[in-house]
């Protein structure tokens, strides 16, 4: 019996309409990144030429879907549809629901859902742009339109580096995705510069924290820099379709799938913009934290001692592991030293992950063990424990007092 590919199987029973009604392309393509589009102005222009200007762009298709809720304001919808106009004229698209053109010689290709009776319903978003034009991109790998199987995902308020196209040629196998560095662009006023500044230090101090702890979810989830592997993409079921955080949670998946790692070189630049397209995210972070600094009030991030701790909890995990034993778990637990050991004991109790643990010693044993525990302990469950550690006694801490002391790599 001939068993099915796991991307085509993925392809047939869970992909988004519009990769089995996806247009024959063109050409061949090499490359592949995929642009959601809502509400944009003419950073997109500039997204775009960045990614032109890059070496090897000429064999890459850039994938957009201009969408938005039905729900929406009216001035979403108009601006929505002057972007399209634009990009009509410059890439030389069709209006059709999804056309191709080229713009400076690397492919374009539109997916409208920003018109009256194409928009998503209004529990639906970025999570469900990125699904769909991430989908377009696997079927179009599945069916050789796409020659290279990595998918990268940016935005329409990105500056790309000349190699962006050609930094993954030489990537090792086994990877389920990498991740562009980063750096913000402060812009705005005082206050909205020095927030940026402070949330982008502050991504940085939490992906170092957790290093240190050595978690393996020790990276950024900023959906402007992923580049994820088409077959991994396939086994994770694509994009959670959320109205944001999906960049995290699909990395949460991707990590237990392969490995996700950091790239090193010149980094992507993000506008460092107020935005309230979304409930959570760097846009909301900036404009919370301009407040507090407009009313005076210091911006504060997680205590250093909590990562601290942090790796005390992956050290018991790893006791667990290799002992097969709850006793030595327990043991390992109980040797934490004051102050930081009762606050960890506490945080355990209140988040209940020292049963799931213990469960899993009992019903399985070897690497089988190793793979459940540290699937179990992902980088929600770690984020659980980082909030449950802040508030069981370990707090927070002005940034100024954390950021530099914490890690050397924080830009200033």
């Amino acid at each position: 019996m001939t068993r099915t590919n796991p991307t085509t199987k993925y392809l047939r029973s869970h992909a988004e309409v519009e990769a089995s009604q996806r247009i024959s392309l063109s050409r061949r393509y090499r490359h592949v990144a995929c642009i959601p589009v809502c509400n944009e102005g003419d950073s997109l222009t500039t997204t775009l030429t960045t990614l032109a200007d890059a070496e090897g762009s000429d064999e890459a298709l850039v994938i957009l879907i201009i969408n938005a809720r039905e729900t929406a304001p009216a001035d979403v919808h108009q601006t929505n549809q002057a972007q399209a106009q634009t990009l009509q004229t410059l890439a030389s698209l069709s209006d059709a629901p999804m056309a191709e053109g080229s713009f400076r010689g690397m492919g374009i290709v539109l997916v409208d859902r920003y018109s009256e009776g194409r928009r998503f319903p209004k529990k639906q978003g970025v999570g469900l742009a990125r699904k769909i034009i991430g989908d377009l991109a696997v079927a179009w790998m599945e069916d050789g339109s796409i020659e290279e199987r990595w998918m990268r995902c940016t935005d329409a308020d990105a500056r790309v580096p000349a190699d962006y196209w050609q930094r993954t040629a030489h990537q090792p196998s086994g990877h389920s995705a990498v991740i562009y560095p980063f750096a913000h662009v402060p812009e705005g006023d005082d206050f909205q510069r020095q927030a940026m500044v402070y949330y982008d230090a502050y991504l940085r101090y939490y992906a170092h924290g957790l290093g240190l702890a050595g978690s393996p979810y020790a990276f950024p989830t900023i959906g402007s820099l992923l580049c994820i592997d088409g077959d991994a993409y396939a086994k994770v079921r694509g994009f959670p379709k959320r109205l944001a955080g999906e960049d995290f949670y699909i990395l949460n998946k991707l990590a237990k799938v392969g490995r996700v790692e950091t790239l090193s070189g010149q980094p992507i630049l993000l506008e460092g913009r107020t935005s309230d397209r979304v409930p959570f995210g760097t846009g909301v972070a900036v404009v919370q934290i301009r407040e507090l600094l407009t009313q005076g009030q210091p911006y504060e991030v997680y205590n250093p001692q909590i990562f601290t701790a942090l790796k005390h909890w992956l050290d018991a995990l790893d006791v667990a592991a290799k002992t097969e034993d709850a006793q030595a778990f327990q043991k390992s637990l109980d040797a934490v030293p004051d102050p930081l050991g009762p606050v960890l004991r506490q945080a355990v109790q209140v988040t209940g992950s020292q049963a799931p643990v213990e469960h899993a010693l009992n019903e399985v044993k070897g690497r089988v063990l190793r793979k459940r525990i540290d699937d179990w302990n992902d980088a929600f469950r770690t984020l659980k424990m980082v909030h449950a550690l802040r508030d069981e006694g370990l707090g927070t801490v002005p940034a100024d007092d954390a950021l530099k002391a914490f890690t050397s790599d924080i830009p200033s």
